[in-house]
């Protein structure tokens, strides 16, 4: 995905007006050219960041560049079919990619695309000039949609190579370990011989295959690396065990190719800052650069792991950084955090919520692929699972509250008893330790740095943002599909209508489905997909009083209330009365004996490291709705036999 980058030639909008990049000088200095009026501009790397930060700068796909469009829309909309098609030759491109700089020809791309079919399991792979074409395509936009096929010029499907007997040794091999794991060469070659007889009955007489001899077998046998050797005779699990120290790490060429993310609780208990009380322990979601090992970006949070974290941490990651405030006194932060971009390779493991619809679809729309490690083996993401230690025994475990690694290593220690820490806080002190003591120690695993890691990757990649904030916004976020109707739209219980609306109204009529991208931290607004629009637009609650900063939490705590009690869904009365009382309930639970029920508090509160005060404050108590008494009458006008009889319940009085 092509957008805003720091690159001699780059046209980008800025407040409105057109600037082009004419040099990069030293030290961060910009120099820009004016489109309108041909005024030079002289600006700083880090001014441009902060002014995309706040969203004055934008670049404009298609109107500022040459390259051809793309599929604007969002990839998850595509019928499940067309996903895959996109998937699978995405995945001959990485391969081409990953090779080098490639000829493009026949010679050179058949074996890789014989590789990667095997890979894939495809039984139909594609021939060398349809790989070529995909690839043209793709490296001029930059983009995975460009991928998206076109059914009516598919070439027809590659034909399969017929089996050779290096083949047959594979599955000679494979077949005497499963049958016994005390297999030997001799046993091999038996079962050997006896697949290239079988082939050979088969065979015209000059197409009949050679029976290598046992020597050969051996040779052959004592190229296979230690690893399968192992593997085949004690098992998958072991051979993991045994070569897991020895085996060489991912190759990582420079910045923001790999990016490894991971959770984890952190051994530290933080408190509320205004009842003093313990909430206990957050949790940490960190995303780790594997070449620098500079973290990119990072969440915090009381909800433990979800698909809003692993979100609201990719939003960091990608996003230039501003300073973290300063709340605790007489500790500066001396370095700015450099770190920002779009990420080529996110490792993961295998969480629920890394397998979210809406992480798929912002991975694709993005242009970042997604590797999930093997299960109960995390040393495939080892540099994270690495830095995430380090960072409980370096940082968490020498603060007051630390609950150490383990209950035993305690001892006296009152870890709650002791906490004086408070999400704000500790940010402050994270984002300290982080920039002016960890980037600046000398990391043995790259042998220098991470600053000066980060610094050296950055004169062979030039971090790539998106077009614009609110491109990026509107692509991450959780996803829903719902319907318009001449009323606006539902979601969660809360409408959303307004003016922007009407025009998908009368092109589709009511009743299209559409999707939705929302923040589940302020349901004030939500982004809406049109059908074959290429762009979404904002639409607000109406509601705004009640939506406006409400996270998903609170307000499916307020809806549970309100069929509790009976009421519409939509009464606003009735949301603004149970709004008021989780509010009030939240504060008392904050004051609960219990250290779960506080950090149940801080959750429901809100508390993140994007929002570390967050707080659901009550108010004032709403006003009770309240019906028009109608005039009095007089009585001297009424008739006896008109006026009304009640009867009350017994015990009443008539």
């Amino acid at each position: 995905m092509r957008g805003f980058v720091f690159r001699t030639g780059s046209i980008f909008e800025w407040n409105g007006a057109d600037h082009r990049i004419i040099h990069l000088g030293v030290d961060g200095q910009v120099v820009l050219e004016q489109l309108d009026n041909g005024l030079t501009v002289l600006s700083s790397q880090q001014a441009l960041l902060a002014a995309f930060g706040t969203g004055e700068i934008r670049w404009e796909t298609g109107v500022k560049s040459s390259m051809p469009q793309a599929y604007q829309r969002p990839l998850g909309d595509l019928p499940l079919q067309a996903q895959e098609h996109v998937r699978r030759r995405k995945a001959y491109l990485d391969a081409i990619i990953k090779a080098g700089r490639p000829s493009l020809s026949s010679n050179y791309l058949t074996p890789l695309i014989s590789k990667v079919s095997a890979q894939i399991n495809d039984a139909n792979p594609p021939s060398p000039s349809s790989v070529y074409r995909w690839y043209k395509a793709y490296i001029i936009s930059q983009d995975a949609r460009a991928l998206i096929p076109r059914f009516d010029n598919r070439g027809r499907p590659g034909i399969r190579g017929r089996e050779s007997v290096p083949e047959l040794f594979r599955e000679a091999v494979e077949e005497a370990f499963r049958a016994s794991p005390s297999a030997n060469v001799t046993t091999i070659f038996t079962r050997l011989a006896g697949k290239i007889y079988a082939a050979n009955a088969q065979r015209l007489s000059d197409e009949q295959l050679d029976v290598p001899t046992l020597r050969t077998v051996y040779r052959w046998f004592s190229k296979l690396e230690a690893y399968d050797q192992t593997r085949l005779a004690k098992g998958k699990t072991v051979a993991d065990r045994q070569y897991r120290v020895t085996k060489a790490g991912p190759v990582v060429s420079g910045i923001l190719m790999r990016v490894e993310v991971d959770h984890t609780p952190l051994d530290l208990f933080l408190i509320d800052e205004i009842t003093q009380l313990p909430l206990g322990r957050p949790t940490l979601t960190m995303y780790l650069d594997v070449y620098s090992r500079f973290p990119l970006g990072y969440y915090l949070s009381f909800g433990g792991t979800s698909a809003s974290a692993v979100v609201g941490g990719l939003r960091h990651a990608i996003l230039p950084k501003s300073p973290v405030k300063e709340v605790v006194p007489d500790l500066p932060i001396q370095h700015k955090w450099p770190c920002y971009g779009l990420i080529s390779l996110l490792v993961a493991d295998n969480g629920l919520e890394f397998y979210s619809s809406a992480l798929d679809s912002v991975a694709m729309d993005l242009g970042m692929s997604i590797h999930y490690c093997p299960k109960r083996q995390p040393w495939f993401k080892g540099a994270i699972e690495r830095h995430l230690q380090t960072f409980n025994f370096t940082l968490s475990h020498q603060l007051p509250g630390t609950s150490l690694a383990r209950l035993e290593h305690r001892g006296d220690y009152d870890s709650q008893k002791h906490a004086l820490l408070t999400l704000a806080e500790f940010k402050h002190i994270l984002e300290q330790w982080l920039l002016d003591i960890y980037a600046q120690q000398k990391h043995r695993g790259i042998g220098t740095t991470p600053w000066a890691k980060w610094h050296e990757g950055l004169k062979d990649h030039t971090p790539a943002l998106p077009n614009s904030l609110d491109e990026l916004q509107r692509r991450i976020g959780l996803v829903e599909e719902r319907t318009l109707r001449h009323d606006g739209i539902l979601l969660k219980g809360i409408r959303y209508a307004s003016p922007n609306l009407e025009p998908i109204l009368r092109a589709w009529g009511s009743g299209v489905k559409l999707r939705l991208v929302f923040d589940p931290e302020d349901l004030g607004s939500i982004q809406v997909w049109a059908p074959e629009q290429p762009d979404p637009v904002k639409v607000p609650a109406l509601n705004q009083e009640y939506a406006k900063g409400l996270t998903l939490l609170q307000h499916e705590l307020i809806q549970q209330q309100v069929r509790e009690n009976g009421h519409n869904a939509e009464n606003a009365q009735a949301l603004a009365q149970a709004k008021y009382d989780l509010a009030l309930a939240v504060d008392e639970l904050l004051n609960s004996r219990k250290q779960r029920g506080r950090r149940r508090a801080a959750n429901i509160h809100g508390k993140t490291s994007t929002h570390p005060e967050a707080r659901l404050t009550p108010g004032a108590p709403p006003k009770p709705v309240i019906k028009p008494v109608p005039p009095p009458v007089d009585q001297t006008d009424i008739l006896p036999e008109m006026l009304p009889t009640f009867t009350l319940s017994k015990g009443g009085q008539r």
